[in-house]
């Protein structure tokens, strides 16, 4: 057996911390460009050209479990994201766009991160009524 290599990412944590700390991804992005490491402007491009309703979600998501009082909870959240996922425009451009067409030009809509609403935001996580996972904490509580 031999020790496991220094990680990578380790090495690359000061400007992973001071880009991925802000609080909106447009931000997060803005710190990504302007930062001096190669590899934070490559992140840069890399989040561009995903989905720009995604990414919010994402990092509401990600927030959110942070303060999460339990795993339960967590899951619950992740539940209703990925139900809204499932019906999205850009899921199923995603699809086209990397398997069906293969241009690999996907047409986010919105298209641009300041374009995206809370509303719509908001709508990955709404709670889903009687289709609602339903974990709950070892002690009962929802």
């Amino acid at each position: 057996a031999t020790d496991a290599p220094e990680s990578e990412l380790v090495a690359q944590r000061e400007w992973i911390d001071a880009c991925y700390g802000a609080d909106s991804v447009t931000e997060i992005v803005a710190r990504l460009q302007t930062h001096e490491a190669p590899e934070a402007q490559a992140a840069a491009t890399a989040v561009l050209s995903k989905s720009p309703v995604a990414l919010q979600v994402t990092l509401r998501s990600l927030r959110s479990a942070r303060k999460a009082d339990s795993l339960e909870a967590v899951l619950n959240e992740e539940y209703r994201v990925s139900v809204a996922s499932l019906a999205s425009h850009d899921l199923v451009e995603g699809i086209r766009a990397q398997v069906i067409d293969k241009d690999r030009n996907p047409s986010w809509s919105p298209a641009a991160l300041d374009e995206v609403t809370a509303e719509q935001v908001d709508a990955y996580f709404a709670e889903l009524g009687t289709r609602e996972l339903g974990l709950t904490t070892p002690e009962g509580q929802q």
